[in-house]
């Protein structure tokens, strides 16, 4: 939109414009009376036939000289003035004259107060030329007076018509004349001008002399000057275009926001054409207009201007340049949204569209920093899903994918729009909440354990199958004090504590924790070191058959000592399943066993069986079977049992149960031990290939004592027996404990510190050599 200076000059210019055609109006009048008052031949309308289509022709070829976006445009049409002063009378030649500039701005299409304009300018001077000419040496033909007159003549034209034409430049761009008459081509544009107007000059001398047609050789010196200015002419506009698009282009990589660029867009269209009023609009070109589309992103708008043929351009050019202007817009908002999306893609999931942990630990830091400024806390939820990892296995990843999208759509909806939830990686979720004054901690997080509790249903057949799912939850708050990634630590301690107290709770985060958890972690080190160094011990404990008390077995159990001081197996075992250490402590006790069974033969005379308790995650390594092949062909005639605690929640998928197939085909057996604890036993008695029950401990407690009891172990017993499986009662350690075996299970056999606590190997060799020699216990 116009400024109030720029209107108050574009009206001043105008005034101007209107002058300037009123005294063309009255000059060109006072023509018409003179000629219309005298006596007229056949030169008049030879004149005005010939004379005024080649002004007209001649004036679309003129040399420019501007200064931003006003330019004064100085044409080469006087050349026929010249020639039309020599050849007629004064009247008669304005008269032709101010006709051909009236052709000529017809034809020029160019804004009304211009057109005004350059017809008052071209028949003032060209009276002002007329008059130089009749002053100087109108009555001297073909003598060197009248050559000196035509040059003045055509200087008077040439000055009067730069000088106003930069008077009207000077009012509408509000600079000073000076500025616009003494430019760098203006003794250029008068050495062009005062000879090419000679021509004119030279057309009414061989006219005089010579037959009519001989001055249309005249025509080729100044075809090939028109020629030549327009080619300088547009030569340099097509080199300031390119300076133009190269900065544009060079301007476009530097911005960094889509407003800056259209912005820019419309700027450089008004300097690339040079036009003030450039438009990106909605709505393509009208009459009278030219434009291009430009696809700015998802959105298509019209670059247009107004459609204009000029000395420094064409139409068609304008709209080319225009083309290039918008590519370059075009490109820039392209580059602005795919660094906008690298960005994204950058800093968020892929999978659930949520903050990664590099955002999340940017917004802990501005949360932690305006809470240390205002005085109150934020809190950081550590969130790990429980039992996800057997979606994955038995399902595949892509449902596993569709589990972690909809666990991250019902975290949104549990919390505030303004706190931040992202996903850490895995199954591992975080949540941020600032000002936390205002909101109950403990609600939310049972509405988020809540929501998660209600499980997932995967697969399409019958509706799909309900899967239960879970999770665990750290809780720890920040008050600007602490770092982003020691907050981070402290909910995942928390998260630790909540899985190692049962799974399925939160816990807050408390300085105790934080020392347990780096206990943790330094004999989770420690761990990994013994299991390298093969420094894991193992013992066995016997296995006793009721029927004749003979011992056809045992269990193998390892042990840790950890600086000398023994490390309860209830302790390491969970850290090494946590850690993902199982697999290679289980490892390296089933080679320990498989050594020890060479003594172990040499010592016994039957049948004997030894077990070795392995993790659910062994069934799943890719080098499981070739370690239990090698392991049974070391053991030779020694019965390998492999114990699966039912506590692990073992999926029965697809590869489990062919890797279990695998190895029972091998000859080995497996065990379930624990049988009675958790909530899928008979499932697994069905499709497990066991052939061992060992009842847990739990059941054989109470069976001296509780009726109850003695009939559920019963149950077991009976069950293990109509489906062919041996059965081993776990925890005998009183003597009434084995009454009760013995009488009602008597074909069963027997494990417990009554009968042989977990012993070296060297101890079983000597029990075993007892056993031989027939001694009982």
């Amino acid at each position: 939109m116009a400024t109030p200076p720029q209107r108050l000059a574009e009206m001043r210019r105008w005034y101007y414009h209107l002058a300037v055609l009123a005294v063309g109006i009255v000059v060109a009048t006072l023509a018409a009376v003179d000629v219309i008052g005298g006596e007229t031949g056949w030169k008049l309308p030879v004149a005005l036939l010939i004379g005024v289509p080649l002004a007209a022709i001649v004036a679309r070829f003129p040399m420019v000289m501007d200064r931003g976006y006003g330019g004064i445009e100085v044409g080469f049409d006087s050349c026929i003035l010249m020639f039309l002063l020599c050849t007629l009378g004064t009247g008669e030649a304005l008269l032709v004259w101010s006709t051909g500039v009236l052709l000529t701005q017809i034809l020029a299409r160019k804004l009304l107060s211009s057109t005004a304009f350059n017809i008052g300018v071209g028949i003032v001077a060209g009276a002002l030329a007329a008059w130089m000419y009749v002053a100087v040496g109108a009555d001297h033909r073909g003598t060197p007076r009248e050559l000196l007159a035509v040059a003045l003549a055509a200087a008077a034209y040439f000055l009067t018509d730069y000088v106003l034409s930069g008077l009207s430049v000077a009012i509408g761009s509000r600079t000073s004349l000076q500025v616009q008459l003494l430019q760098r081509g203006t003794l250029l544009a008068i050495a062009c001008f005062v000879p090419l107007d000679l021509l004119g000059y030279l057309g009414a001398v061989v006219a005089r002399a010579t037959p009519w047609w001989t001055v249309s050789l005249l025509t080729v010196p100044l075809v090939t000057l028109l020629i030549a200015t327009r080619a300088v002419t547009r030569g340099r506009e097509d080199a300031r275009r390119l300076n133009v698009l190269f900065a544009a282009a060079v301007r476009a990589q530097t911005l960094d926001d889509r407003d800056a660029v259209v912005a820019a867009l419309v700027d450089d269209a008004a300097q690339l054409l040079r036009l003030h009023d450039v438009q990106l609009r909605g709505t393509p070109p009208g009459d009278g207009e030219i434009g291009v589309e430009v696809q700015l992103g998802a959105d298509a708008h019209w670059l247009t201007a107004r459609s204009l043929n000029r000395a420094m351009s064409s139409a068609a050019a304008d709209e080319q340049a225009l083309g290039a202007l918008a590519a370059v817009a075009s490109d820039a908002v392209s580059r602005l949204a795919l660094t906008t999306e690298m960005v994204h893609v950058a800093r968020h999931d892929p999978l659930t569209d949520l903050p990664n942990r590099g955002i999340l630990i940017d917004r802990v830091t501005e949360a932690l920093d305006d809470a240390l400024r205002r005085g109150t806390r934020v809190a950081l939820l550590f969130i790990d899903l429980d039992g996800f990892k057997p979606i994955n296995d038995r399902y595949g990843h892509a449902v596993g994918d569709d589990v972690l999208v909809e666990v991250a759509e019902r975290l949104r909806r549990c919390v505030r729009e303004r706190d931040i939830v992202a996903r850490l990686g895995g199954d591992e979720f975080a949540i941020l909440l600032d000002d936390i004054g205002r909101i109950l901690l403990p609600e939310m997080c049972e509405r988020i354990l809540a929501a998660i509790d209600e499980g997932v249903r995967v697969g399409v057949l019958d509706g799909g199958q309900h899967v239960p799912l879970g999770a665990s939850m750290g809780l720890a708050y920040g008050t600007g004090a602490e770092s982003p990634n020691a907050l981070l630590r402290n909910a995942d301690l928390a998260m630790y504590e909540a899985k190692a107290s049962g799974k399925g709770r939160y816990v807050e985060f408390t300085p105790a924790l934080g020392r347990a958890r780096l206990e943790r972690l330094e004999m989770a080190d420690d761990l990994r070191t013994a299991i390298q160094a093969g420094a894991i011990d193992v013992v066995y404990q016997p296995v006793i058959a009721v029927s004749d008390d003979s011992v056809v077995g045992a269990e193998a159990l390892a042990r840790w000592r950890r600086n000398g001081v023994p490390v309860p197996p209830d302790v390491f075992i969970p850290i090494a399943e946590e850690t993902g250490l199982i697999v290679g402590l289980g490892r390296s006790v089933l080679n320990r066993v498989a050594a020890d069974t060479v003594a172990i033969r040499r010592t016994i005379d039957g049948d004997f069986s030894v077990g070795v308790n392995i993790s659910a995650a062994q069934l799943r390594d890719p080098a499981f079977l070739e370690t239990v092949a090698d392991a049974v062909r070391t053991m030779r005639g020694t019965q390998l049992v492999l114990e699966i605690t039912e506590r692990q929640g073992i999926d029965l998928d697809a590869e489990v149960l062919a890797t279990m197939r695998a190895i029972t085909d091998m000859g080995v057996v497996f065990a379930i031990d624990d049988f009675g604890v958790g909530f899928s036993s008979i499932s697994y008695l069905h499709d497990l290939p066991a052939g061992i029950v060992k009842a847990d401990k739990t059941l054989s407690a109470g069976i001296d004592s509780d009726e109850r009891a003695r009939a559920l172990l019963r149950s077991v017993v009976a069950m293990g027996g109509t489906l062919g499986l041996d059965v081993v009662v776990e925890g005998i350690e009183r003597d009434t404990q084995l009454a009760v075996v013995t009488a009602d299970a008597p074909r069963a056999m027997v494990q417990g510190y009554l009968l042989h606590r977990p012993m070296p190997l060297a101890d079983l060799l000597d029990v075993l050599r007892l056993e031989r020699q027939g001694a009982r216990r």
